[in-house]
């Protein structure tokens, strides 16, 4: 029972002592009590304006009015929500704002007022603070989630007995969407009959104090009566008439108020439950309101039920209310004053009578609604505020408890992408995804989160913004990255729909322990915008996705909620153990933070690529970390990334742009890609962490899908910048280029990069400036003593095993390499008389390999070594050398000789250096160019990469007017041809002297496999020669039936005329080749065709004697009537000519 009534009822004990002491009726009459106690239902502001606000009826306002209890508050109240200012100044409220008597007196919601959970209880207060009404009811055998508005309008909900009335109904209310918390779950409502109980009881106290009133006068003046007899002539009547006019005053004033605000009844149409979501940490005013979760529903039910509501919210002023609310001021205050002056004039057992029956009343209209929510209706668990206040994730603690989820975790490591129904594709049609939505527990809980994340957006409620969730801010941040990054993308390669798709990989477990979670996957749509082109992604499904997940997280172990988590280096452990990632690292990724090795411990994978650090990550070095500055959310937004550039970039095959190194420091650079570049921007701009995170998460992906920019010694810009820094004499800095990529770089690019820095100690010993001599020699001093990639991570010794690039391969590497080395440096140094330096390399035992036994300063071809003799003079040309016999004859056999000497004996290094070094001769010598990619095409695909990469022109034309291309095709080198085809060699370059193309020499020479890869690589059908012979009419000459089928499979023209006038046909039936002419004419070659002088292929058959081919012919209705330039036809040749035969075959025609 609430505390004022206790007070009233101590004060009523106090009168009775008081009326003890008097002993008699008349003391009491003249005590104070007498005076006071009819001033009891004057005040009870508390309860007034309890009942009052919480009043839906004419039955509440009827038992308001009966024994009425705060009748000034009530005038008072009615006087602020109904009147105007000028009535509001008589009691002090002429400034007052209607939200502040809407929020202590009305039981409905507006703009400005609205009801919050309190620790249990329900607090009205200003704005529109952060609350979400939700409605669960089924749908086709699952649920369906959304607001009230949402259920109205598509039937779940429909509206009983009195409407809202508005102009454009109930729906049009931006009232709707503000929880009535009060009337729903604030107070559990008892029945109806209690109500009309309670009436009724008061009822008969207001008639039986009247009554009691009128015994006292009447029929039992004598036992109450005064000292002479009788009570004042005018207390009954002013008692009678003042109580039942303050009765109809109280009620016109409940029923004013009442009025004032407009109550909708609405009932579920399907089975359905109500949650009410208050998220926490709101501060209105000088009071905090926590996480509060509650839910209208029988005990263990699901949703079985079908609950009603009560939406109350401000309505329009009754018509007359002026004149209503005058009337009900005065009718109220003289019934009071005439009920006090008629209680004076009458028996003093009446005042208590009147008081009794007020208090009574009192604890009657209290009792009405007395069972309120407690805190035990928070559905949220106490250890769940706690987790969730850090974050703000009260949203995907809800969606927890909606799907009945124990944890959800993405797997974001790539073994897991074999789970996926379209790995491989990330494109797809909107009707297939729609056709193939997962049906899931997982799915069903992203789903739902996402709703909730739609729900509580700033574009669907304005005015009630969650849009500072944190969670939801990284979410609209990834969003914007992928929609910037498919951007990018999009102009990569061919997108070839308007949508387009990523898959996820989660686990998600049910809150029953007897049920095993399973893998699933998720899609995450992507659409372009058919008005702006741009591609657009849900950010709800990413919000849903992260909070889950973090969420989880959090709940598994609250030591992820530390600031400044690690992130693997590499995609899956073995990446992230691998010394080849830590070497990308420091090429690509590495600006201020270094990697360090931890335990494998720290991260879980599969499931994350990142993890918080404890005090025992650093005693195993395992796997490669990163410590970075982002929390939780921000590194599973990353992670999610990383899915989607996996599965974005999945069919583009290089990455394409332009690759290059700067310098930042002395002896430090950075290495840079144009299109990573592009990636890395898109990361930046959308606020998902810095360029170190970018690079940490698109270069393990990059380089998992092997479409890492490559970027090494021999790359285009990087010998370029060497080549400008030596030219300028700085040497230092050319070395220290090439240092930093050996170091960094691994696989071939390293070995090419370690290549360039011996080459470039060679071209430094063989300057003629002597500060650079002594630097070359004494970088290739320190080279041939230690591996310089192995020296490089002795550095890091503390933060590395003792193992780590120490393997047993590339110590074999480095030993074959730096004996090839050696063997240069040495000739080198004796051609220079660099004694020391010979000394050095002969004492370490450089030498000993017998291969490389030769030491000597002249060479002839006349000696048994005279390869490796060749071999040093490519190395140093101020080698002379004395040819003989076939080697007099040119460059080529010289370099067959040279090339098939480090290839059988497997001398990369000096196969590489003699490929550097005929690349440089072919810049100025382009026939030493065209010979030596022959040479090289022979040889190998690697060979032909080498010269390309240094700079050689593939097609660079030799002293007989061809190119490399055509030399090969010429000798029928099927191999070669296609090695330089795939290196960019021009298929469509022609001779200068004859104009032939490749396609024109393999036609001529009847090479059909050759042909069939020549057209493969796009070469041009009707390229002509210097005869204006395409290669059809070349494969027809030359009597080449195969070439001649391919060439007019692949649409070569078949009326195709050479400089004389013929066609393939005339040509054919020149050569008298009988099966060219049937195969041309079966294709439709035209039969009556005539060449430069008027001849047709009859008449050209008949030159030639060919019997056949004029029995063919003339089979095939070629016109035998038909005349050339001066009129004879082709019976006239024959008779001309004396064929007698054939003029026998022309006339029987």
């Amino acid at each position: 029972m609430p505390s004022m009534l206790w007070q009233y009822l101590l004060l009523t004990t106090l009168f009775w002592t008081a009326s003890v002491r008097a002993q008699g009726w008349e003391d009491f009459a003249d005590n104070f009590a007498t005076d006071l106690a009819p001033l009891v239902a004057l005040f009870g502001e508390r309860l007034t304006k309890q009942f009052l606000a919480e009043s839906t009826s004419r039955l509440d306002n009827l038992i308001f009015a009966l024994c009425p209890l705060g009748i000034l508050t009530a005038v008072v109240s009615v006087i602020r929500i109904c009147g105007n200012s000028s009535l509001r100044a008589f009691v002090g409220r002429a400034n007052e704002a209607p939200g502040e008597a809407e929020n202590e007196l009305l039981s409905c919601v507006s703009e400005g007022t609205a009801e919050l959970f309190n620790d249990g209880g329900i607090s009205r207060v200003f704005g529109r603070p952060r609350i979400l009404e939700v409605v669960v009811w089924e749908e086709q055998g699952s649920y369906e989630l959304g607001t009230l508005r949402d259920a109205l309008e598509v039937g779940a909900w429909s509206t009983q007995g009195e409407v809202v009335q508005t102009e454009k109904g109930l729906l049009s209310l931006p009232e709707l969407d503000i929880p009535n918390l009060s009337l729903n779950k604030g107070i559990e409502r008892r029945g109806p009959g209690w109500f009309y109980a309670a009436a009724l009881l008061g009822v008969i106290l207001q008639g039986g104090t009247l009554v009691y009133a009128g015994l006292t006068v009447f029929w039992y003046s004598g036992i109450f009566g005064n000292d002479d007899g009788s009570s004042e002539s005018y207390a009954l009547p002013f008692y009678l008439y003042g109580s039942i006019s303050l009765s109809v005053g109280m009620f016109l004033c409940a029923f004013l108020i009442e009025r004032s605000s407009s109550e909708s009844y609405l009932q579920s149409e399907k089975p359905s439950k109500l949650y009410w979501l208050q998220p926490g940490r709101q501060k209105i005013g000088e009071q905090d309101f926590g996480a509060f979760l509650a839910v209208d529903e029988s005990p263990g039910s699901s949703t079985s039920k079908k609950p009603k509501y009560i939406k109350s919210v401000r309505g329009p002023p009754p018509r007359g209310k002026r004149a209503l609310l005058v009337f009900t001021i005065c009718v109220t205050m003289v019934g009071f004053v005439l009920q006090f002056v008629g209680l004076r004039g009458l028996h003093p057992s009446v005042i208590i009578a009147d008081v009794g029956s007020t208090l009574l009343m009192a604890v009657v209209r209290t009792c009405l609604r007395t069972k309120r929510i407690g805190s035990d209706g928070n559905q949220f668990r106490k250890d769940d505020r706690e987790l969730f206040s850090h974050n703000q994730q009260e949203l995907d603690c809800f969606a927890y408890h909606l799907e009945k989820v124990k944890s959800f975790h993405l797997m974001s490591s790539p073994v897991h992408q074999s789970v996926r129904s379209r790995s491989g594709s990330c494109t797809t049609s909107q009707s297939s995804q729609i056709s193939n939505r997962p049906s899931g527990l997982g799915a069903k809980l992203i789903r739902t989160r996402a709703k909730l994340a739609e729900l509580t957006s700033c574009d669907r409620h304005p005015s009630m913004n969650w849009d500072d969730l944190p969670i939801r801010k990284v979410a609209q941040d990834l969003a914007r990255t992928i929609e910037m990054t498919m951007e990018v993308v999009s102009g990569w390669k061919e997108v070839p729909s308007s949508t387009s798709s990523f898959e996820l990989t989660f686990a998600c477990h049910p809150d029953d322990d007897k049920s095993r979670g399973s893998l699933e996957t998720y899609p995450i749509m992507l659409e372009r915008s058919n008005d702006t082109f741009q591609w657009k992604v849900d950010s709800y499904e990413l919000e849903a996705i992260l909070g889950l997940w973090t969420f989880s997280l959090l709940k598994s172990d609250p030591g992820w909620l530390q600031h400044g988590l690690g992130r693997a280096v590499g995609l899956t452990k073995e990446e992230a153990k691998s010394p080849s990632t830590d070497l990308y690292f420091h090429k690509w990724i590495f600006r201020q933070r270094e990697a360090i090795m931890v335990s494998h411990k720290m991260i879980s994978f599969p499931e994350q690529n990142f993890g918080y650090f404890t005090g025992n990550d650093l005693d195993n070095k395992e796997i490669l970390v990163v410590k970075t500055d982002n929390n939780l959310g921000v590194m599973a937004a990353q992670d999610v990334y990383i899915q989607f550039i996996m599965c974005i970039l999945r069919g583009v095959k290089c990455l394409g742009g332009n690759v290059d190194i700067f310098p930042v420091s002395q002896n430090s650079f950075i290495a840079q890609s144009t299109s990573l570049d592009e990636l890395v921007a898109c990361f930046e701009s959308g606020n998902l962490g810095s360029r170190e995170d970018a690079l940490l998460c698109i270069v393990p992906a990059l380089n998992h899908l092997d479409i890492l920019p490559e970027l090494a010694g021999d790359t285009s810009t990087v010998r370029e910048r060497v080549q400008k820094l030596t030219s300028d004499g700085n040497w230092d800095g050319a070395f220290s280029i090439l240092q930093w990529l050996s170091r960094r770089s691994e696989g071939n690019e390293y070995e090419r990069s370690v290549y360039e820095l011996g080459l470039l100690c060679q071209r430094a010993m063989l300057t003629s400036t002597a500060g650079v001599r002594d630097t070359g020699f004494e970088i290739a001093k320190f080279l041939l003593q230690c591996d310089i990639r192995a020296n490089f991570f002795e550095g890091l010794r503390n933060l590395r095993p003792s193992s780590w690039m120490n393997s047993h391969e590339p110590r074999e590497w480095w030993t074959k390499f730096s004996s090839q080395l050696g063997w240069a440096t040495w000739h080198i140094a004796n051609r220079l008389n660099r004694q020391v330096i010979m000394d050095h390399i002969e004492s370490i035992g450089l030498l000993n390999n017998p291969i490389l036994e030769t030491k000597t300063t002249c060479l002839n071809s006349t000696r048994p070594d005279v390869a490796q003799l060749m071999v040093l003079a490519s190395l140093d040309p101020e080698f002379v050398v004395e040819l003989q016999g076939d080697y007099q004859n040119g460059d080529d056999l010289y370099m067959a000789e040279s090339l098939y000497w480090v290839n059988s004996n497997e001398q990369a290094a000096l196969r590489y250096w003699l490929l550097a070094r005929w690349a440089e001769y072919g810049k100025q010598f382009p026939h030493q160019a065209m010979k030596a990619f022959v040479r090289a095409a022979q040889s190998s695909k690697l060979a032909v990469a080498t010269l390309c990469r240094q700079g050689a022109d593939i097609n660079a034309v030799g002293n007989e007017r061809c190119t490399a291309l055509m030399e090969l095709v010429s000798t029928a080198d099927k191999e070669g041809t296609r090695t330089l085809l795939e290196h960019g060699a021009d298929v469509n370059a022609c001779s200068t002297t004859n104009k032939l193309s490749s396609l024109g020499f393999a036609a001529i020479q009847g090479h059909a496999d050759i042909l069939y890869l020549l057209l493969d690589h796009g070469a041009d059908l009707e390229l002509r020669n210097l005869f204006g012979h395409t290669a059809l009419q070349s494969a027809c000459t030359e009597n080449h039936l195969a070439c001649a089928t391919l060439l007019l499979e692949r649409g070569a023209n078949i009326e195709s005329i050479a400089t004389d006038g013929r066609t393939p046909l005339l040509l054919a039936t020149v050569g008298g080749y009988l099966d060219i002419v049937k195969l041309l004419i079966e294709r439709g070659a035209n039969i009556n065709a005539t060449d430069s002088q008027g001849s047709t292929a009859l008449m050209l058959a008949v030159t030639i004697q060919s019997e056949e081919l004029v029995s063919f012919l003339l089979s095939m209705r070629a016109d035998k009537n038909k005349g050339d330039d001066v009129g004879r036809t082709a019976l006239a040749m024959a008779y001309e000519r004396g064929y007698t035969s054939i003029s026998a075959i022309l006339e029987a025609a």
